[in-house]
């Protein structure tokens, strides 16, 4: 039980950390320019980003489902990029001419005049499947190894680089709907080479071959 607890207890925080910045990058955003019309633009593209990069979290238990031998490794890996550059353009159909009037203007009750922003906050947002991919690929490979100090580590960067990208665009005097949507992809690329930087050379990791005990 002492095991488990401290397996799983490293995962259960860094999962609050995760959930914690998108709470800190809308206060960020809040302070931009126009908030009432940034954050609903934001959370809008978000909406549809969203459920594709959740998609791309299941790169964990892809890794988790395959030996992790050199070639496997490297199949999953170039599966992680595959996968998330798909991902990643699914939300793009919605800003094609008529569909983006559709959805976001007569369903979602958007302003007419605030449909470049929502296009220009997917175009941002295509690249967060890919690295949300990334990340749960390299957390997978530290959840095989049994490190899930790692997997904290790798997810207290995403906290801070994404708090950090998104003061630094707002100091720039990025548009609120945009510092989301930048800040978010490079947490998550700064999460994963944080995780793999803490497993050191993952080609050697002394980690089990086999499922089978014998």
């Amino acid at each position: 039980m002492k095991e488990l607890l401290g397996f799983s207890l490293p995962l259960t925080i860094g999962g609050y950390f995760l959930s914690l910045s998108t709470i800190v990058l809308a206060g960020i955003a809040a302070r931009a320019p126009e908030p009432e019309r940034m954050i609903p633009v934001y959370y809008l593209a978000l909406g549809l980003a969203s459920p594709v990069a959740f998609a791309a979290t299941r790169m964990q238990t892809v890794v988790l489902a395959f030996e992790p031998a050199d070639r496997n490794r490297g199949r999953t890996l170039r599966f992680a990029v595959s996968a998330g550059i798909l991902l990643g353009f699914l939300p793009l159909i919605f800003i094609l001419p008529g569909l983006a009037d559709f959805y976001y203007v007569q369903l979602q009750n958007l302003d007419p005049a605030d449909l470049g922003w929502v296009r220009q906050s997917a175009a941002l947002l295509v690249l967060l499947p890919l690295a949300v991919a990334l990340r749960a690929q390299s957390e997978g490979l530290a959840t095989w190894a049994k490190r899930p100090m790692a997997v904290l580590a790798g997810q207290a960067v995403f906290l801070l680089t994404s708090a950090a990208v998104g003061m630094a665009a707002l100091a720039l005097g990025v548009p609120g709907c945009l510092i989301g949507a930048a800040s978010l992809p490079l947490g998550s690329l700064a999460s994963s080479a944080t995780m793999r930087l803490a497993l050191g050379h993952i080609e050697y990791l002394p980690i089990r071959t086999s499922r089978n005990p014998s």
